[in-house]
């Protein structure tokens, strides 16, 4: 059933409570092609036969169609609920919707970060219990996610999610770890997991701008009511994040063009696996491969080249091939001193 035949069956379903009306076919196509133009923009000229099919489809019985009580008055040539209490949107859930609901529950309880699981556990109970359905709680989980329940600052999680949902201010006791910890409000727009890391992306009310705040250097969070919470305007997450690899958003850098040259077997394992997603192929040998890709260049940038070691050469910008190089080679020293 594609959206605009659901459409049309809800403009149907509007007419027929309407039992002061006479509907014929004529008319309930007059009233989809009103209601096309008015609510879609579509120019639509629905003829009688659509008209029957979606009737045909309305008194068909689940999962076919929705069990309605259309019935055809033969003398009058209209249609009209049977039952005038009927609603469209009263449908009935199947044991196949409770499994469903079991799926998405074991999937949230493997990230337990946020403490649904109980909520949708008891919603689960409610449902099952009123339509008489059984509940099968899967033994063993389907899927498994590399948490750890050590990670610092996983204690914010849950109560930080409930104010980017409800849209509240939070005030943060906050301390970098080369800076003294400073107190600010912030009205928190999204949460991040990066590399088993979690950060709060939101407005500093403080510094007036979005920042990044790493989550295990929260020392305190709590609500905050006596500022209004500010959206950033044209704020978007994936936006936000799309020219940049991580979390971190230099203010002083712009998206640049960085090429890298890989060997053979790294470049099968980028190839499948980008870096990011403006990740280009622009040349591959027998001998080497050369990709690259738009992006701010940030820390989390430079970390992942670096853990490339002597699989990849940085060709562009000239810049971050000289830092990585430093980096590479004050590593590479270290070593050395050690095995002196």
């Amino acid at each position: 059933m594609n959206q605009e035949m659901m459409f049309r069956i809800r403009v149907i379903d509007s007419c027929l409570r309407k039992a002061s009306h006479k509907w014929t076919r004529e008319t309930l196509a007059a009233a989809c092609n009103e209601q096309a133009w008015e609510h879609l923009d579509l120019d639509r000229d629905y003829t009688v036969l659509t008209i029957s099919r979606d009737l045909k489809r309305m008194k068909a019985e689940p999962p076919a169609g929705f069990g309605a009580p259309v019935e055809w008055d033969a003398t009058h040539k209209t249609y009209r609920y049977a039952d005038a209490s009927y609603v469209l949107d009263q449908l009935p859930l199947y044991q196949e919707d409770i499994h469903l609901m079991e799926e998405a529950l074991g999937l949230i309880q493997s990230a337990p970060y946020f403490e649904l699981d109980k909520g949708l556990s008891t919603l689960a109970n409610r449902i099952a219990e009123r339509l008489k359905l059984k509940r099968t709680p899967a033994e063993l989980p389907a899927v498994v996610f590399s948490h750890s329940q050590q990670v610092e600052g996983q204690q914010w999680i849950s109560s930080l999610y409930e104010a980017v949902i409800k849209r509240q201010c939070v005030t943060l006791q906050y301390k970098p770890f080369e800076e003294p910890a400073i107190r600010q409000v912030v009205s928190p727009y999204v949460l991040r997991e990066y590399n088993r890391r979690w950060f709060l992306i939101g407005y500093s009310h403080k510094y007036q701008k979005i920042r990044t705040f790493a989550l295990d250097r929260i020392q305190h969070a709590e609500q905050y009511l006596l500022e209004q919470f500010y959206l950033q305007p044209g704020f978007n997450p994936k936006r936000y994040f799309d020219p940049v690899i991580g979390v971190s958003i230099p203010e002083d850098r712009k998206l640049e063009e960085v090429r890298i040259k890989v060997t053979p077997l790294r470049a099968k394992y980028l190839i499948t696996k980008p870096i990011h997603h403006s990740q280009k192929l622009l040349e591959q040998t027998e001998a080497y491969s050369v990709l690259s890709i738009r992006v701010i260049p940030n820390i989390e940038l430079e970390r992942f080249l670096l853990s490339l070691g002597e699989e990849a050469v940085v060709q562009q910008p000239s810049w971050l091939k000289q830092q990585i190089a430093e980096r590479l080679q004050l590593a590479a020293g270290r070593y050395a001193k050690g095995t002196q």
